[in-house]
């Protein structure tokens, strides 16, 4: 959580993530102790460009504003996401003698390597685990750095759409959160076992490995749906727009090759994305291998099992079956939403539909809250 405010109604509030060319929002409100989605929307942003990481400001205000007369969401209180590009993340062993001198050298240390300058960082950092050194202490320790100025444009666009930000979190953070919440994983041999997830965005994938809740490596890769949209713009010749709809048809799947079947002006038409598939699996196992290579003793500490899929690019049919030719066990592809009691007064969750695992983030963030009682991982930039 790397901006909060302290006030604001805790029990109803929207999660609000803003991609690259689409904005969604998923408004949940507490019902007792029940936690209930009220609505779910989505908005495409404006003249976005095809492939870009980032749209023109007053485009995204736009798409808010759409968004929220779309999906008559009943608050602006909004709790948002950082894009990766935005934020630096790496896991190391520091040495200390103290908690003073811990915290020193992890600061010191976080932003160093970052796309932005370390004079625009929020930095933040949790210990995962400690062993004695003799006197002193090695801490496993995962740090954050964040660009301060990408959350402060954040801010700027949901005050111009007249929403009130009361929150800004990590995107990993938040999708994690939104299934590993709702996990009923009680084994109490194996309940320590990390678990790994790839989030399928537009312009990249992040690898990340959950254990117990709590993230304990992230590691985002290049490869994202924009990919595949652009290798049909480059087969079949046509537009951005007409290349995500190609994608994203009915009919389309990926064969085990990585060939993509679809239908174009009523023609069956073939496009080979073997190339990005096998990336995609590549990078996959190699960043489970480094995870798993951080437990020499050999023990189950580091053994993971299985892969679950989310995100939009997660939505490209056949690319599980893909990933399992690969070696890669995908165990299935999140739906936020499992687990939800829906408001018969609400709107817009029907529209979900097949696309509900898109949602992973917006829905990891409304359900958020436990955020403002974190002590341990925590850093205001307001």
């Amino acid at each position: 959580m790397l901006f909060r405010k302290r006030s604001g109604d805790r029990s109803h509030r929207i999660g609000l993530d803003i991609g690259s060319h689409t904005i969604k929002g998923v408004e949940v409100m507490d019902r007792g102790i029940e936690r209930v989605i009220r609505s779910a929307g989505c908005a495409i942003i404006p003249n976005a460009s095809a492939g870009s990481e980032s749209s023109d400001d007053s485009a995204v205000v736009h798409a808010i504003r759409q968004l929220w007369n779309s999906a008559r969401f009943e608050t602006n209180q909004v709790v948002m996401s950082l894009t990766s590009d935005a934020v630096h993340m790496k896991w190391l062993n520091l040495e200390s003698s103290n908690a003073d001198e811990l915290d020193t050298i992890a600061r010191t240390t976080a932003a160093r390597g970052a796309a932005f300058p370390v004079s625009d960082a929020v930095l933040d950092y949790r210990v995962l685990s400690t062993r004695a050194v003799g006197s002193r202490s090695v801490h496993h320790t995962m740090l954050v750095a964040a660009s301060s100025s990408a959350i402060n444009r954040l801010l700027d666009m949901a005050q111009g759409a007249g929403l009130e930000p009361v929150a800004v979190d990590l995107g990993v953070s938040a999708a994690v959160r939104s299934f590993e919440a709702r996990d009923e994983h009680n084994d109490l041999l194996w309940g320590d076992q990390p678990r790994a997830h790839c989030i399928i965005g537009a312009g990249s994938t992040v690898i990340a490995v959950v254990r117990q809740g709590k993230l304990e490596f992230a590691r985002t890769v290049p490869v994202g749906g924009n990919d595949f949209t652009q290798c049909i713009v480059e087969s079949l010749g046509v537009n951005w727009e007409t290349a995500e709809r190609v994608k994203l048809g009915p009919s389309v799947h990926l064969t085990d090759e990585g060939v993509m079947i679809a239908l174009h002006k009523d023609l069956e038409v073939r496009i080979r994305c073997g190339n990005l598939v096998n990336r995609l699996a590549r990078e996959t196992i190699r960043s489970l291998r480094f995870f798993s290579s951080q437990f020499a003793e050999g023990s189950y500490l580091g053994m993971i099992g299985t892969v679950t899929l989310s995100g939009g690019g997660a939505l490209i049919k056949g690319l599980d079956l893909c990933l399992r030719q690969h070696g890669i066990e995908v165990s299935g592809i999140v739906n936020p939403f499992s687990g939800f009691a829906v408001d018969s007064g609400g709107s817009g969750i029907s529209e979900v539909g097949d696309s509900a695992t898109a949602f992973t983030t917006a829905v990891g963030l409304a359900t958020t809250d436990h955020a403002w009682r974190a002590t341990d991982s925590t850093a205001n930039a307001a």
